[in-house]
Order: C-alpha cells, then structure tokens, then sequence
C-alpha cells in the first residue's frame, strides 16, 4: 500500500522522537532548574546562613583589585587571561581566574579581600552551584561537542513539532480530552495535552535555543567573510573596537586598581569584573565590568549591558566605553539579544520565571510521556521492527527510559545531597561533585539494565522521593540550617528550594503510588516471544514481568 503523507509523518515523528528523547528529556529538565540557577547556588553556598554583605567602599575596591593583581603577577605574569571577580553578596570573597594560554586548564581560587592570601579549603562550601545544571542544559559539560549534541537534538524537536501537528488532526480535541486509568490511551492523551497546552512555548524555547549559538551552527559567513576569526566579526557587529593581537612584546600591566577607578566613573556603576587580556604583552587589554543590576532585567524584553569600559593594558589609554543598558549593533543585534532575553527569561522578574519552570516542566512531562507510551503500547502488540532482535531493543529501551527519566531525575537531587556531604575540604570541590553527578546517573543505568523494568521504575520513583521529601532535613543534620529557619528570617531563595524539592517529593510519591497499584492488578504480559515478536500470552499473573 502506497504511504500517506500523515502516515510518514507518524513514523517520523515516534522514531525521531524517539531516539532524541533521552537527550531532551535532559535538555529540559535540566533547563528548567536552570531558570533557578541563583536560587539553587544560594541554597548549595549556604548563603543563607551568613550575614548581610556589607558593601566595599570604592577604596576596598581598589585596594581588593591591588591585591589581586599582586597576587595574579605572581602566579602567572604572562596569561592568555586575568580575570577579577570583585566580592559581591552571592560570593563575600575575592576571586581570581587565569590560563597561561589555550592549551592549559584555567585556575580558579578565592582570595581574602583584606589581606589578599589563599583561602584554605573548606572556608566556603566551594561548588558549581545552579549554574551546573545550566551547562548540562547547553552542553552536557562536554564544551563544544555537547553544543553540537544539543543543537542537533533541538533540531529534532522543531522536526518532532512540526510531525506532531501533522499527525494530530484533531489537535484541539486532544487538548481537552483525557481518559484516566485506559492504560495506553491514557498515556497518549496526557502526550497530546501537555504537548498543545505548551505547543508555543516548546517552539519559542527550541528556537531561540538555536539562535543562542548561530554563529557555531551557522559560521560560513564568519569563514568567509573574517577567515573564522569570531572576535573580529563580534567587534565589527558590536561596533566596538577591533580585537588586539598578540604583539609577543613584554610588557607590565598598568595599575588595575586605578583603571577600575577609571572605568565606574565613566560607566557610572561599581565594578563587579576587571578582566585582563594578554596579560605581560604589549597588546594587553583591560575591561571593566559594571555589577549585575537585576533590576535593569525586569522592565524589557531587549536584552541590556551591565556597561562597560576598555583600556590599553599598558598605557592606561580609554580605548572605549559603553554605559549600562544600552545596546549596540542596530536591529541585527538587538534582535538577537532579544531572542536571547526570551530564552534565558530576563525579563518579568520571578512571575516570568515560575511561567517559565512550569511550562519547562511540562514540556519534560511531555517528552516523557512520549517514551513511555513507545514500550506501553508494545507491550501490548510488538511491531518487530528489528526481526529475531526486537526483544532485546525493547529491553534497552526500556532500560533507556528508566534512567533517563527517573534516573536523571535522581542524579539531579542527588546532586543537592552530594554538596551537603562531600567534605568541605576535599580539592576542587566543585569538579567532584559534578563528577559524582554523572556517577550517580550512570548507576541508575546499570540498575535499569539489571532489574526487571518494572521494578526498577518502582525502585528509582521511590528513591527519588525519599530524596526529595528528605531534602528539608539533610540541610539540618548537615549544616543546622533548615525550611522554618529560612522562612524565619525572610530567606524566600532557601525556602523555596526546600519547599520546591517538597513538591516533587509528592508528585513522584505520587506516580510510584499509581505504578504500584497498577502491579498489584493483573496485567497484559510485557514479556515478548523471541521467535515471532509478539506478545507471549493475553493475559499474565500479577507478579509477572517484575
């Protein structure tokens, strides 16, 4: 029979879908956490506990960036980089970054910003904070390999909409129709439901989240316009100065502390940045960042500058300045940086975020519902897509599914208690945790894989619970800090991790609830015959396929 349109369109969309929705699934939960990043790197500091920062004086500024300096001279008088982060009340300490040159790994350390020396280990609880779950969002910590992992798989959603909408005719219908308890009918209209009711945000998110890195994804221009070179093209674009290269000439950097004092007069903020570029060279550049003004993001779409001031490295000579909350590049760029303020929602305030988390989560409801109507409805009747071998896909299937849904779900909670109990002291406390992260996620793989899929839904539903509902006490036991004493004090960002992880507590109590009723009943046998590919018998006790 000849293939429809629609039909191809459903095959599309269920093995496109399909084999993309592990990686989206992790796109978009760890995305829509990511909408949270400060809150959550508030609650993983413990910045909770500590008191009010008292702001530095423009003098403790300058003689905090006097240090640095110093400091930074010493380890590595000739860098690829200098980097400055002046101490704010998210971070009361000094930091410092720098990399010798583009081979080597970039060096972060925490200095006092009275006296300038190393803070010994285990004086701050030293993590990657919410903005790991950022990076897992865009790249999987995988740097430029994990963009093209998740460019591609973004592709695939737009491919999976689009599919979706074709396949769908009666997609209004689907959206208000949902039957309860109908085993995979059930599945499907959840699927169709959380797929309309979030339908324009999904192509928004999808979207923009290409046009962020357009210029990885899109280079033929830059190639052959600037022979790949991307400062030259963003200087051009921003209508700033041209990049300063490597002269390979010794020479001293200029005092920073008065460029700093330099550059917040001609801005007109404080400084929350000094970054050096080629630092010991005669092309040195230094650039003064304004602080971070979150009120700025609140009042338009169009993404804004925290201002900023450029100097030669040496001379001390104004190259450029640009003041806070203006943007450049005409039209091109300000639409770019408005898909961009879409996209990472700086816009709104908390009310746009929550809008945001929600229809993240759903978005992740939907992708999930996807994989598990897949193996629920072949469970009931296999397709032998694979011959003699389609038993065992379905297996790795079902184990895929299990540990990317329920697994990610439990390495990302598991990541709050891995920061409460992984020692202070332990070197490069922020690496470990990530480390352990993947770890951790890797182990409900191999779990999946070894336990009958049914109980290993059970097995990581119920762990991730227990995780979630116990968060509230972990910080307790841990570090004296607690919901009652947050919300005490007036600390919203603490208690409202505590009070968020509490929800998803609930809800996936909730959906082991539901599974383990489902499996006291008597089921459709799982089991698939390895001769023919289908369904071995009708009807199997209640015990079976655990």
């Amino acid at each position: 029979m000849k293939t429809t349109f629609r039909q191809s369109m459903s095959w599309l969309h269920t093995w496109g879908g399909l084999w993309f929705t592990w990686i989206l699934f992790a796109i978009f939960l760890t995305g829509t956490l990511g909408v949270f990043d400060d809150p959550i790197s508030h609650w993983l500091r413990e910045k909770g506990k500590i008191g009010e920062f008292t702001p530095l004086t423009a003098e403790q500024r300058a003689d905090a960036v006097r240090k640095a300096q110093a400091y930074l001279q010493e380890k590595s008088p000739r860098a690829e980089f200098w980097t400055i982060g002046l101490p704010d009340d998210e971070n009361p300490e000094l930091r410092v970054f720098w990399r010798a040159d583009d081979d080597a790994p970039v060096h972060r350390l925490r200095l006092d910003a009275q006296t300038g020396r190393e803070l010994p280990p285990g004086t701050a609880r030293e993590t990657e904070g919410g903005h790991h779950f950022v990076h897992m969002h865009f790249e999987f910590h995988a740097g430029m390999a994990g963009i093209w992992i998740v460019g591609a798989a973004t592709v695939a959603m737009l491919v999976a909409l689009v599919s979706g909408i074709v396949v769908h005719k009666k997609i209004f219908t689907d959206f208000f129709t949902f039957r309860p308890g109908k085993g995979q009918r059930s599945w499907l209209d959840g699927h169709n439901a959380l797929g309309v009711l979030t339908l324009p945000f999904l192509f928004m998110i999808s979207y923009t989240g290409l046009i962020i890195f357009w210029s990885i994804y899109m280079p033929a221009g830059i190639l052959a316009r600037y022979a790949g070179d991307e400062d030259a093209f963003f200087a051009k674009l921003n209508e700033g100065p041209p990049p300063r290269p490597m002269q390979f000439a010794d020479a001293p950097v200029h005092e920073l502390a008065s460029l700093m004092q330099r550059g917040e007069a001609a801005i007109e903020r404080e400084a929350g940045f000094v970054v050096v570029n080629h630092a010991g060279d005669r092309s040195a550049a230094v650039r003064i960042f304004g602080r971070f003004d979150p009120e700025a993001e609140t009042d338009r779409l169009v993404g804004r500058s925290n201002g900023s001031a450029l100097f030669d490295g040496v001379s001390g000579e104004t190259i450029d300045v640009q003041k806070p909350n203006t943007v450049r590049g005409g039209n091109v760029l300000q639409t770019q940086r408005t898909m961009n303020a879409l996209h990472f929602v700086r816009f709104g305030g908390y009310p746009m975020k929550w809008l945001y988390f929600l229809s993240g989560m759903a978005g992740a409801a939907m992708l999930a519902t996807g994989a598990i109507l897949f193996m629920v409805k072949r469970r009931k009747k296999s397709a032998n897509e694979f011959g003699g071998a389609t038993p065992r896909v379905y297996r790795i299937i079902e184990a895929l599914n299990v540990a990317a849904i329920a697994g990610l779900s439990l390495a990302c909670i598991g990541f709050f208690w891995i920061n409460r109990l992984l020692p202070l002291d332990v070197a490069q406390r922020g690496t470990r945790e990530i480390v352990l992260f993947f770890a951790l996620w890797l182990l409900t793989l191999v779990h999946a894989g070894l336990r009958p899929p049914l109980a290993a839904w059970r097995e990581q539903l119920a762990a991730v619970a227990t995780l979630c509902l116990a968060l509230p006490l972990l910080n307790l036991a841990t570090t004296g800090d607690w919901l009652f004493a947050a919300l005490a004090r007036g600390d919203g960002e603490t208690a409202g991790v505590e009070l968020t992880a509490i929800a998803f507590g609930l809800i996936f109590a909730a959906a082991l609830r539901q599974l383990q009723r489902r499996m006291a009943k008597p089921a459709v046998d799982t089991r698939i015959d390895e001769k023919t590919g289908a369904p071995a018998n009708d009807v199997a006790p209640a015990t079976g396929g655990r």
